[in-house]
């Protein structure tokens, strides 16, 4: 399977969409996009329709967007390296859990899967985040049993 390459704001946008889609249960709109990034609803239009081209989202004009299966499988190895990121931040440092999410948004685009899957080892392959949301799996970081 080709790499499908996402910007980060991209990447915000997906993790948005699947947080709201699959872990609050809410249909996305555009306008709810625009409110929570602080842009107009042009902007986030364009970032959908660049979504749509990598065919990661279906953008239902007037009705919503929704993650295609490609854009799961994506969004979900950046909610891992997201919340890899937590429990570092969390468990290492001490921050407490807002601060831990606030600081592993600012760096979860930027890191490695290997960095991030040497910290998952490191902590023993934790399977909750301090948010107690889902790290998913990575095959190429399995937990040895």
């Amino acid at each position: 399977m080709t790499k499908i390459e996402v910007t980060e704001n991209e990447a915000k946008h997906l993790k948005f969409i699947y947080r709201q889609q699959y872990e609050e249960s809410r249909r996305v709109k555009t306008t709810s996009l625009a409110k929570f990034f602080g842009v107009r609803p042009a902007s986030v239009t364009e970032v959908l329709r660049n979504l749509s081209r990598k065919k990661l989202v279906i953008h239902h004009r007037y009705r919503g967007v929704e993650l295609t299966p490609k854009g799961i499988k994506i969004t979900q190895k950046l909610l891992r390296k997201h919340r890899i990121l937590e429990v570092l931040l969390a468990n290492f440092l001490g921050h407490d859990k807002e601060k831990a999410c606030q600081e592993a948004s600012r760096l979860d685009y930027h890191v490695s899967e290997e960095l991030v899957n040497s910290i998952c080892r490191a902590y023993g392959h934790p399977r909750l985040c301090p948010c107690n949301k889902p790290i998913f799996p990575d095959p190429k970081c399995e937990e040895v049993r």
